[in-house]
């Protein structure tokens, strides 16, 4: 365990940044403001989160940027930066006016100016510090996301209840920027001496090729290809679960509960994973992990869903949904190696971004137009499928891998 006593303090800063970090922010608290919000300007709850889909298809354009950036300027600036930027945006929110056009560009704004703040620099700074425990230390960052799922819905629900939602924007902002900075300014380094290449070092062996050259070979698409449909189907099910629940005869009651176990599941899934690619091959692990939904959506559509197995399927959902952003860092790291991996993550996560994007309303628009979710989730298993075909066909790891 000498990787963690070295390198604890830039993973405790990457835990905290990925939990003050555009992704867990917006994630785990538009469902709070929604109700609110439309409320006040008469909106739709599509017209609310055409602002989301907005935001995440940026990434299009922001995840190649922050790794162009994070390359010239370093992780530690780029992601102090992100986090400033972030929860500045996040302020700027709460001062609309009635204006859904206003409202999709301050969305826009907080894309751009918190893109530092995506796990393209927070995981990027553990390849400098870990490579047997590797995985464990991505698993163990990645866990921020889950620590702000427990930790965020509490407070927004309280602050909108008491005080309003435009005060609980700048409480999300402002509460963030102060958690994170302190810890990411004093803890967040990268480690020098292993990307040298230091005899003496005692950090990871540096290799890696480049973007341009990770984007000439079959995996850079494969992953990429395989992180749009995964994220697409995941995300889908997440923002509908209820609705889904729903046809199945629950009460709000029950899925709250059921949804409740879902998220503890997300945590599990991360570290989890974290732990199994350390051991195994990763592509399999992944191919494991993405049976579970896929089983869970057949035993939706074969109908009779009962507590109990309404349980399973939210454990199954959750253990994949927790271990995808993992996945995806350590098979980027891993098949491109750790020299250039800012760029070629950042090119790659625009796949997820753009896939998380038009997730939701892509499964809301299916299912009113079907009369109900049953034709959605039955493409979803094929897409599933598809995903673990493309998983095991990325191969052997490369050579730098199998022999350090």
């Amino acid at each position: 365990m000498n990787e963690f006593s070295q390198g604890w303090r830039p993973l405790l800063a990457a835990t905290i940044g990925t939990m003050c970090g555009i992704f867990t922010l917006t994630s785990y608290s538009q469902g709070f403001f929604v109700g609110p919000v439309t409320a006040e300007f008469g909106w739709t709850p599509p017209q609310f989160f055409l602002s989301y889909t907005v935001m995440m298809c940026l990434g299009l354009i922001t995840g190649p940027i922050v790794g162009s950036l994070v390359k010239r300027h370093g992780l530690r600036s780029i992601g102090i930066f992100g986090l400033i930027g972030h929860s500045l945006a996040y302020v700027l929110l709460s001062f609309n006016t009635g204006s859904l056009a206003v409202w999709c560009a301050s969305w826009a704004l907080l894309g751009l100016l918190g893109a530092g703040s995506l796990p393209i620099v927070w995981t990027g700074v553990l390849n400098g510090w870990f490579t047997k425990h590797r995985g464990k230390a991505i698993g163990i960052t990645m866990m921020g996301t889950g620590l702000g799922a427990f930790i965020l819905p509490p407070i927004v629900e309280f602050v909108i209840s008491n005080y309003g939602w435009r005060l609980g924007y700048r409480t999300i902002g402002l509460g963030a920027m102060c958690i994170s900075l302190p810890i990411v300014f004093s803890l967040f380094r990268e480690n020098t001496t292993a990307q040298t290449g230091d005899a003496g070092a005692t950090g990871p062996t540096s290799w890696g090729i480049t973007r341009s050259q990770a984007m000439r070979t079959t995996n850079f698409w494969l992953l990429g290809a395989v992180m749009f449909v995964t994220v697409i189907v995941l995300t889908g099910l997440l923002s509908n679960f209820p609705r889904i629940m729903g046809e199945q005869g629950f009460a709000p009651s029950a899925i709250a509960g059921i949804a409740s176990v879902m998220g503890i599941t997300v945590v599990i899934g991360r570290l989890a994973v974290g732990i199994l690619v350390d051991k195994f091959w990763a592509p399999g692990v992944a191919a494991v992990f993405f049976m579970f939904p896929t089983i869970a959506l057949l035993i939706i559509l074969r109908g009779d869903v009962g507590t109990s197995t309404a349980m399973m399927i939210a454990i199954m959902i959750g253990l994949a949904a927790g271990a995808e952003l993992d996945l995806l860092a350590y098979l980027t790291s891993t098949f491109f190696g750790p020299d250039h991996y800012p760029e070629i993550f950042g090119a790659i996560i625009a796949f997820f971004l753009v896939g998380a994007g038009i997730a939701p309303p892509l499964f809301g628009a299916v299912a009113q137009a079907t009369g109900g979710y049953a034709t959605m989730l039955s493409v979803a298993v094929g897409m599933l499928v598809a995903c673990i075909a493309m998983f095991l066909a990325m191969g052997r790891y490369p050579e730098q891998v199998r022999s350090p």
